[in-house]
């Protein structure tokens, strides 16, 4: 027999759905032109497929932009209350605070609201309306994947389990995170795995995961600056002066997403043990003065 190929759970149970109605188009068509839809890379158009209920709920316009609204609302809940969170980048080179972002979602969502009545997904986009509450990305993010299968979706969906649980973020992460499209997606995926990873006291691990993300997308120092990080806690010294000049190539302390990972840096060493605490001090001590100058800003952010 064949491998079936892997289907979202949320396409699988909405092909469910149509398969199960006797009226689909999609039941009634003939293999052959079944096959085209998917071989092919054709379009099927929404009048050969749409004849049930939910066939045109699977096919109608607002889904997409009810999807993408419930994604960006989680991000916004996320940011209500982060966790060691670095501030996103805006398309103008600037960090950027994603609630800031409220306002103009809200009215968006109001214009589509208007539109969508009763299609799935509207009632909870309705309730943001009024604010969007902290502590409800997860279930703006189900209601979003549950229209459209996304990763940044699913990321959206693992930042939101809460920290201390740990071991339930990484087990969605794991699923998709090293697979995820975009690139950006990717790299965000694999930088909560890290710090997911690192919150359970495997340094080591993490520290891996940290250099796997600083690959996807070289030119963030975020990965790296956190890569470092760890090598001064294991206190391997040749690993690192390595993740010091790794980091050394992508970043220096003037650069605004630097000086935001050392603040993010320098709050998440509170949490440390003090055994932890000594051994940057001691490593700080050690090597700042022998290694670049951004390497040397994060030492002394431990002295």
């Amino acid at each position: 027999m064949k491998d079936v190929p892997d289907i979202a759970p949320e396409i699988r149970g909405l092909l469910e759905e149509i398969v199960a109605n006797p009226r689909s188009a999609i039941r009634l068509a003939p293999r052959r032109a079944l096959s085209t839809w998917f071989d092919t890379g054709e379009t099927a158009r929404a009048s050969d497929i749409a004849h049930t209920k939910a066939e045109r709920h699977l096919v109608e316009a607002h889904r997409e932009q009810l999807a993408a609204l419930l994604c960006e609302a989680s991000w916004i809940s996320y940011w209500k209350a982060p966790v060691l969170a670095y501030r996103p980048v805006g398309p103008d080179g600037n960090l950027y605070h994603p609630t800031e972002r409220e306002p103009d979602w809200g009215r968006r969502a109001t214009r589509q609201v208007n539109a969508s009545r009763g299609s799935d997904g509207v009632e909870l986009l309705r309730q943001c309306l009024e604010g969007i509450e902290p502590q409800r990305g997860g279930n703006l993010g189900r209601a979003s994947l549950a229209l459209v299968p996304r990763d940044l979706t699913r990321f959206y969906i693992a930042l939101a389990v809460p920290w201390n649980k740990p071991r339930v973020a990484i087990a969605l992460l794991g699923r998709f995170a090293r697979q995820a499209r975009p690139v950006t997606t990717r790299l965000e995926a694999m930088l909560s795995l890290a710090a997911r990873t690192c919150s359970l006291g495997l340094l080591e691990v993490a520290r891996d995961v940290y250099r796997e993300a600083a690959s996807v997308a070289q030119e963030s120092p975020c990965a790296r600056l956190c890569a470092f990080n760890l090598s001064c806690i294991v206190g391997e010294e040749r690993e690192i002066v390595w993740d010091a000049h790794e980091l050394a190539q992508v970043a220096h302390p003037e650069d605004p997403r630097a000086a935001e990972v050392l603040g993010i840096l320098r709050e998440w060493r509170t949490s440390r043990s003090e055994s932890e605490r000594e051994a940057l001090t001691m490593t700080a001590r050690k090597l700042s003065g022998r290694l670049p100058e951004i390497a040397t800003a994060v030492c002394q952010e431990h002295e």
